[in-house]
């Protein structure tokens, strides 16, 4: 394949939705073990959204223009000197991590560089569109449930489970013998949830939702508590769900759908030894080796193409329309990820 001296990209000129334009750009050269890969399928992530008006910590660009996009996956065009042969051109791959996206140069455009040694192969029957999601919802999954280390048929809760990474946890922890109570915002997702494999399934929108699910989930445990939660919704959710949660257990808060604070009730912290901990990927990854991060999102990939962890739906637009992407993905509810191709 003919590697063309420019490619299309998608540049912020600075913070902002509104500022995003479409440029060509020079296409990058490969240095010492490093690969060019040419990128077919970007997922719009939540964490894109953030990326983009300048609140996400993963995203600092050195300087404007600058080029978003956390994920994505694409084939290996060609290596650079000092690679050691594990990849060849036409080799699909996705990344443990894309070291370009946290300093601006993200994998919104057609071709990145990116070391060898953070590129996994991706399986010949698992579609672009679905490869390009294994990073940012799944190895979550697994990282969290190992953090929180819960004994066999033991309780869990997950809040907001119809979201993606809900559904995937829901799926995951079902197959490590792990109930699951899933918590939704509304009546009509409860019989979906269980159908997905919850143990159990309640609304937890007021605080006459959060007796009862600490009720439920008594009764569930002999009077325990769950071994411990997984809380993307921060705002009030920890607080009401931290009576149903075991003492000394812990609440690991990985999103934040009600906004950047959290109310706690120190009862829970101080007199029952309730945690709340964060969970983010990138530094959970980081304290591991690179082989053993190649290991997790190998074991992902496995995980996707046998349908343990099913990729969201998919609606695919062309990356030049990048900015009304990133305003879509907003809407709430949306039945599919957004995915950009070129």
């Amino acid at each position: 394949m003919a590697i063309p001296e420019t490619q299309t990209a998608v540049q912020l000129s600075a913070f902002g939705a509104d500022n995003i334009v479409i440029a060509q750009v020079p296409v990058p050269k490969p240095g010492a073990g490093e690969v060019l890969v040419r990128i077919t399928a970007r997922p719009v992530n939540p964490s894109d959204v953030f990326a983009v008006v300048g609140v996400y910590p993963g995203y600092k660009p050195k300087e404007f223009p600058a080029v978003p996009g956390l994920e994505g996956m694409g084939e290996v065009v060609s290596l650079g000197p000092d690679t050691s042969g594990r990849l060849s051109p036409g080799t699909r791959v996705v990344a443990t991590q894309w070291r370009c996206a946290s300093e601006g140069v993200g994998t919104w455009q057609q071709y990145v560089v990116a070391p060898e040694e953070d590129l996994v192969p991706v399986p010949a029957d698992l579609p672009d569109e679905a490869a390009c999601q294994a990073l940012i919802n799944p190895v979550p999954v697994i990282g969290m449930l190992q953090e929180l280390d819960v004994p066999k048929d033991d309780y869990i809760i997950v809040t907001a489970a119809g979201s993606a990474l809900g559904r995937m946890a829901i799926r995951y922890a079902k197959s490590r013998d792990i109930r699951v109570v899933a918590t939704c915002r509304r009546a009509e997702q409860v019989q979906e949830l269980k159908d997905a494999g919850a143990y159990e399934a309640m609304v937890l929108a007021t605080d006459a939702d959060a007796e009862a699910l600490a009720k439920r989930v008594s009764e569930l445990t002999g009077g325990r508590g769950a071994w411990g939660a997984l809380d993307s919704i921060a705002g009030s959710s920890p607080a009401r769900i931290a009576p149903a949660v075991r003492v000394g257990g812990s609440i690991i808060v990985y999103g934040a759908m009600s906004g950047a604070n959290i109310e706690w009730n120190v009862v829970q912290g101080l007199f029952r030894q309730v945690a709340l901990k964060g969970f983010w990927l990138v530094p959970w990854l980081a304290s591991k080796s690179a082989e053993e991060q190649r290991a997790v999102l190998a074991e992902v990939l496995e995980h996707m193409r046998s349908g343990l962890l099913p990729p969201m739906k998919t609606d695919v637009r062309p990356l030049e329309e990048a900015a009304a992407a990133l305003r879509d993905q907003a809407i709430e509810g949306r039945p599919a990820k957004i995915v950009l191709r070129s």
